[in-house]
């Protein structure tokens, strides 16, 4: 084969590889998509309230954080494992109680280890009456 003709088909194949490659990164949403999915600490903040305690605290989180991982940011806590009901918080600051939490008001369906917070949201932990 000619050798001007092997160059030219390596060109046209880098040349159509590229365009791919880029292709799909800008589809697959490029550097925005890529910073969202590595970047922590996005400057979100929530608020955790415990009238109980006295806390009333502002809390830079990071995305896809938990209203646990919020209150751990601002005091100790222990927790116990409830089969069905998964864990649940029984102290915290040294307040032995068993603690429910709201966000923005209203008592999420999942537990405190599976919902995510959003960026101003209002944490609420409160004493649970059994």
């Amino acid at each position: 084969m000619n050798k001007e003709l092997v160059a030219q088909v390596a060109a046209l194949a880098m040349v159509v590889g590229f365009l791919c490659f880029s292709g799909g990164y800008v589809v697959a949403g490029g550097i925005t998509k890529q910073l969202e999915q590595f970047t922590y600490g996005e400057n979100m903040t929530c608020n955790v309230g415990i009238d109980n305690l006295g806390i009333n605290k502002s809390v830079t989180f990071y995305k896809g954080m938990t209203p646990f991982d919020a209150l751990l940011r601002v005091a100790g806590v222990k927790t116990a494992y409830y089969g069905e009901m998964g864990s649940i918080v029984t102290e915290i600051g040294g307040v032995a109680q068993n603690w429910g939490y709201k966000v923005n008001g209203s008592t999420p369906s999942v537990g405190m280890m599976d919902y995510q917070l959003r960026a101003g949201d209002n944490l609420e932990l409160y004493k649970l009456e059994f």
